[in-house]
């Protein structure tokens, strides 16, 4: 890679990694002050809030988010503005129905999510959340689909600022429930939503016509898209789930704290996926891209491996600054930590699927990730609560790296050194068994130290690659920014 790209290739990732980096300490400073404001038991109600929401939100998008993606740049310039009106049509009418369904079902569906048949209010701010977040997933891919990576990733602060003071007003002056994080919700994907349409208002109000054939070929597209979207989501939302069948509300909010722990690494994961799509494509068929794609997925899995054993090492002393009532949360979060690991080194060892269009294979993985997790939480969160959430989860992300990359590979053949990963995962698994289990925190100091010197040895150039990389970036931040 010539410095020229390499230069174009570190701005690029500046522009989309700034903001969930800076969001991310934002939101290990401000954790511990809503942490403070709500209570375990109430935290849980607004997880399987935001499971509700996430659920509803893909099914009236019907996939057209994927065929404006899709579309985008396949449309002359000035049609633009024509495909995201198009694209939206459809999924706005299915938002306002489904927002019917709620408000004649609110008693069912305040019963099944938070145990109260006469909550209504969370139904009325589900409605209008899943409206605005509707607008909002379409305006926020305008600014990534124009390369507007300062712009896209400074909305990452917005949100996670915005969500902090929406939850601290509500609970201030009307009261300490999980309504607080239901309207810090609201309130970020409203602001996030009207400040990434202001940014592009032009392109918003240019050239709108409707065309029933263009909306039939953007369904036609993204339709497919929809079950294979819905066995995902059950994926990543069966621990909660579970937990909810299983289990209380405190532990579903014990569950939720200990994601919060690992919040930065997931902020890395969305970073580094919104950065890597466009990157993969356009490295895709040029000059030794095999070992580009090789080199980048060894590097990032060395430092995530770091990242996340350090996370571990240091989960008692992070815990510390939230509130007392999730101290437990320390011993539910080690399992956890490989949702982002996993997903994000997979990320680019998933590209053959992509890249040979092959996108099938997404719901086959998904399907058997999803079976290794319901099986995982059905012995192991009776027994075990959160903890077992939190293994069941960690497991299935295991399986989901390793059936991603596998079929890739055999698409499209790379070498990902994967039994350096191997060698690396299977050590983090017992350093994380340990500090889960274990109620002796010097063998779960002295495992975290282990793991760490296996983790740098297997990953010792990758690592002094990253700590390169890092410098080079530091340097030329200045520069980026202008």
């Amino acid at each position: 890679m010539d410095s020229t790209n390499e230069n174009v290739l570190l701005k690029t990732f500046f522009h989309f990694s700034a903001g969930p980096w800076l969001a991310a300490v934002i939101s290990f400073i401000t954790t511990p002050i809503t942490t403070y404001f709500i209570i375990p038991q109430e935290f849980g109600k607004a997880s399987m809030y935001s499971v509700a929401l996430s659920l509803i939100l893909q099914v009236v998008l019907l996939g057209t988010d994927q065929s404006f993606v899709r579309m985008f740049y396949e449309v002359k310039e000035e049609e633009r503005t024509s495909l995201l009106w198009n694209s939206l049509l459809v999924p706005v009418f299915a938002c306002i129905l489904c927002c019917l369904i709620l408000f004649l079902s609110r008693s069912d569906i305040s019963n099944l999510l938070f145990g109260d048949p006469d909550r209504l209010f969370p139904i009325i701010m589900l409605s209008s959340t899943l409206m605005i977040s509707l607008f909002e997933r379409f305006s926020t891919l305008v600014l990534r689909m124009k390369k507007r990576g300062l712009a896209f990733s400074s909305l990452r602060v917005v949100s996670v600022v915005s969500n902090t003071l929406g939850i601290i007003f509500y609970a201030l002056f009307f009261g300490k429930s999980f309504y607080a994080v239901i309207f810090g919700s609201f309130l970020s994907n409203l602001l996030v939503c009207t400040v990434s349409i202001s940014l592009e208002i032009k392109f918003w109000k240019k050239g709108l016509s409707l065309s029933s054939k263009k909306i039939k070929e953007v369904i036609f597209y993204g339709l497919p898209f929809v079950p294979a979207f819905l066995v995902s989501w059950l994926f990543v939302s069966m621990d909660k789930l579970a937990l909810r069948s299983y289990s209380t509300f405190t532990e579903i909010g014990l569950y939720a704290a200990g994601n919060k722990i690992v919040a930065v690494l997931l902020l890395i994961q969305t970073g580094f996926s919104t950065f890597w799509t466009p990157i993969s494509f356009e490295r895709f068929g040029q000059k030794d891209s095999n070992l580009f794609y090789s080199r980048i997925a060894q590097l990032l899995a060395g430092l995530m491996f770091l990242l996340s054993v350090v996370t571990i090492t240091f989960k008692d002393f992070v815990i510390m600054f939230l509130a007392g009532a999730y101290l437990p949360a320390a011993k539910i979060m080690p399992f956890l930590i490989f949702h982002p690991l996993m997903y994000t080194v997979s990320e680019v060892t998933v590209v053959g699927i992509n890249f040979k269009k092959r996108t099938y294979w997404h719901i086959l993985v998904s399907i058997l990730s999803a079976g290794v997790n319901f099986i995982g939480n059905y012995f192991l969160v009776p027994i075990y609560g959160a903890k077992g959430a939190a293994l069941s989860t960690g497991v299935a992300y295991i399986v989901f790296f390793y059936t991603r990359t596998l079929i890739s590979r055999k698409l499209f053949p790379v070498d990902y050194s994967l039994k350096k990963f191997s060698v690396c995962t299977l050590t983090l698994f017992f350093v994380s068994l340990i500090n889960t289990f274990a109620n002796v925190y010097f063998f779960e100091i002295l495992s975290s130290i282990v793991g760490g010197i296996i983790i740098l040895f297997v990953y010792r150039k990758e690592v002094r690659k990253g700590i390169t990389i890092i410098r080079i970036l530091t340097k030329k931040t200045v520069a980026v920014i202008k």
